[in-house]
């Protein structure tokens, strides 16, 4: 059952609102004159580049949550272990080897772990996207495993970011990815929604 989740309640309302503001006009006029509609390119553009942040801004905050949360555990004293097995697969992400002089001192694995925690905190800082390899690390982060991965959003999230980069990078009158306002909405209540459903989560 999807939990609410504050992170996800601000995106749906960034998407709603930026909808609101640089779109949902443009979309309108298409559907009631499509011989005619002359769209904004610059607003399209606009649009694509804030959805993209609010949707990278969210994955971000997902994965700082589950870090911190990992943190307060092990500083109580709290057993972890059993509730963090996205551990494993994080600390191949960040390239951590795991070399244990003693491998049941309870001590060096913690001690382990709150580097890795420390890394991937900094990771996530350093963090430029939401691309398939983004999208993976900061699920990781987020505490997914790397079984639980919806490559099918990933490959959506690869593709947006790409695009994005198109806008970003160039003059919006030389993109070759902007579409009409009806599909860029369409683009991001579709997003919005896979991230629903991928974290299990609602406003």
């Amino acid at each position: 059952m999807p939990m609410p989740c504050p992170h996800f309640r601000l995106l749906d309302q960034r998407v709603n609102e930026l909808s609101r503001k640089f779109i949902d006009d443009q979309a309108r006029d298409e559907l009631a004159n499509p011989a005619t509609f002359q769209p904004d390119l610059d607003q399209i553009a606009a649009y694509r580049l804030l959805v993209h942040a609010e949707i990278e801004d969210f994955l971000e905050s997902r994965a700082k949550d589950n870090i911190a949360t990992i943190e307060a555990r092990i500083k109580m004293g709290a057993a972890w272990m059993r509730q963090s097995p996205e551990l494993l697969a994080l600390a191949i992400s960040l390239k951590h080897s795991f070399l244990l002089q003693d491998a049941h001192d309870l001590t060096i694995h913690t001690n382990f772990i709150n580097k890795l925690l420390a890394s991937a905190r900094r990771a996530i800082s350093d963090n430029n996207g939401i691309k398939s390899q983004s999208f993976v690390f900061l699920s990781l982060c987020a505490g997914k495993t790397l079984d639980e991965i919806d490559f099918i959003l990933s490959a959506s999230l690869n593709s947006y970011g790409k695009d994005r980069g198109d806008v970003a990078h160039k003059s919006v009158t030389h993109s070759t990815t902007l579409q009409a306002p009806s599909a860029e909405v369409g683009t991001a209540r579709m997003l919005v929604n896979q991230i629903a459903n991928y974290f299990d989560v609602c406003s």
